[in-house]
Order: structure tokens, then sequence, then C-alpha cells
């Protein structure tokens, strides 16, 4: 009995530490299109899968591109998703929702630029569901942060007590419940059901980014976990097309040097991996399509294009797209 007792008193500590950690969680973490995205690549099949970061999110119609190809698109990219979330993003879908074309987007920053530990950082691991590919995600990445960032999301949001009444509202609703992108309509933005992050009308308030791409900078792994990329492509017969989107041309005009290295860069490797890539910022497509590089179809410097423009070189790239595959 006593031995029972023993048993007992850590198993009922435990199970109340892990009910309190959930009730936290949904009262304090908020409905985000990390989610939504998610759970569309985990149920729905699409011929074509975009991954990458905000530049793919903003500048990639799903619908524009299908209205091109005739193909069934997808649009998982999003801020802060660094390569090694491209390739567990990539898959979990894969595992039974297997795309017939992968087109990534290579931003260069993201391969200089270190991942901040924050919301966004334990956001896209906790909304995948329970599989293989999660087990793999969480010691290729979540093992080597603060042991909260994946066992207690909540903790990023305790200083936002203010928003638990905004939550609990969002979360008791349909669109919450059918995996809906009704709450994603905001000022700035808004979420289509194809995954387009369409930016409304609006200067952002940002300068000019410095792009500082060299060998010193590159972070640990960003590479590799792109060619992890590229080789499960290969192996799992996934057509890639790579593609670096248009920047405002001041931007592009500022760091010349880091963007024709980067591109360089990643022109090697396609030669090496046997995938296509797609420049915008430079060569014989940055020459045919620069109006797209029109400072004024931007909310910023950084190259996160407005709705409309956005579909126009959506298109635009589909018609590229076509035309060399």
């Amino acid at each position: 009995m006593r031995i029972f007792k023993r048993i007992l008193v850590p198993v009922i500590f435990i199970a109340v530490l892990c009910a309190v950690n959930t009730y936290l969680d949904y009262l304090l973490v908020p409905y985000t299109f990390t989610r939504y995205k998610i759970h569309k690549i985990e149920t729905e099949t699409f011929d074509d899968l975009i991954l990458g970061s905000s530049h793919a999110g903003t500048c990639l119609s799903p619908s524009s591109i299908s209205d091109v190809t005739g193909r069934s698109a997808f649009n998982a990219a999003q801020g802060d998703e660094f390569p090694v979330d491209s390739y567990f993003f990539l898959k979990d879908a894969a595992a039974e929702h297997k795309p017939d074309r992968l087109i990534y987007e290579f931003d260069p920053n993201y391969w200089i630029t270190a991942q901040d530990v924050g919301a966004n950082y334990a956001q896209m691991f906790t909304e995948m569901q329970l599989c293989k590919a999660k087990v793999q995600y969480f010691f290729a990445k979540m093992w080597k942060a603060d042991f909260r960032t994946s066992i207690a999301p909540w903790y990023f949001y305790r200083s936002q007590l203010a928003n638990i009444e905004r939550n609990l509202f969002v979360k008791r609703s349909d669109d919450y419940k059918n995996f809906g992108t009704g709450t994603f309509d905001s000022a700035t933005q808004t979420v289509g059901t194809d995954g387009f992050i369409a930016v409304k009308p609006g200067k952002w308030n940002d300068e000019i980014p410095p792009r500082n791409w060299s060998e010193d900078m590159l972070q640990d792994k960003a590479r590799d976990y792109f060619i992890r990329i590229a080789e499960f492509c290969r192996r799992e017969g996934i057509t890639l097309v790579v593609v670096t989107t248009p920047v405002p041309a001041e931007t592009l005009s500022a760091n010349a040097k880091s963007y024709t290295a980067a591109c360089a860069e990643m022109t090697e490797l396609s030669r090496a991996y046997g995938f296509t890539y797609m420049n915008y910022t430079g060569g014989n497509l940055l020459e045919a399509r620069k109006e797209f590089t029109d400072s004024a179809l931007f909310a910023d410097w950084d190259g996160h294009m407005y709705a409309d423009a956005a579909k126009r070189f959506s298109a635009a790239f589909a018609e590229d797209m076509e035309a060399v595959m």
C-alpha cells in the first residue's frame, strides 16, 4: 500500500501540472495562421506546395499560380520559417500528402541570421501533429532551446494577460474550430484559404536592410538543411523549384554584392542537386521582370509585396516556371 501511495502522489502531481500547462496554453496562446497552414498540409494533398520565408508568404499567390498552371497549390510559407523548419514541414506533409512539386523560396537573409528563440521559434513545432517527423524536429531544433520552449508555449505570452478574453472568444468560435482564416484579417494583411498572406496598402516603417552575405556569416546547418530538402525531393520524386523573389530596386542596389554572392551559391547548388533555380534579383529574370522591383509595389524595403502586385508577379512567375519545366 505504501509503495502504491508513493507512486500515486507523483503521478497525480504530474497530471495536475500537465492539466494546468494545457489550460494556460489555451488561455494565452493565440490562434495563428501557423496552426491553419500546418493543418492544411497535414490533411490535404496539393500538386504544388510553397515553403519559405515571409517573402514567399506575401509574394507568391497559389491561386494566381494555379490560374496559369492548372494545378492545385498551397502556400505554407511564413515569417521565421528557416530551412530547418521548411525541411520538417516538407517531411510532415509528404508522410501522407506528398506534393508533386515543391516551390521553395530562398531568402539569403535566413542563411546569415540566427533564429530568435521566441514564440515563433516554438510555434511551428507545437502545431505539428505527433509523428516521426515531429520527433526528429524536436531533436534537430527544440532540444537545444530552453525546455519551456517546447513544453510550455504559453511562457512566451505570459505578459499578455489582457488578451485572454479575446483568445477565449476566438477559440470558442466556429472559425477556430473549423480552421478558418477570418481571424487573420487585420489592418495590414489578411490570409486566404490558399495560405497566401495578402498585404494591404500602407507603408511599413523600416529602412533598407543590410545583407552581409559571406561564408563567415552563414549560420550553422542553414545550407545543410536546404541540401536535405533537395535530397529529400530527389529521393521522393518531388520536383524542386527554388525562387528568390523580387525586392525593391533600392534594396537590391544597396546590397548588390551580397545578392550576387548568395544567388551564385544557390546556382551552384542547383547544378549539384539538379533542381531549377529562378532568381528575380539578378540575371535574365531580373531584366525580363524588372517592373516588379518598383518600390511602390512593396509595403517595405525588405521585399513584402502588396497583394495586387504579388498576384501579378505570381502569374508572371508561373509563366516563367512553365517555360523552363
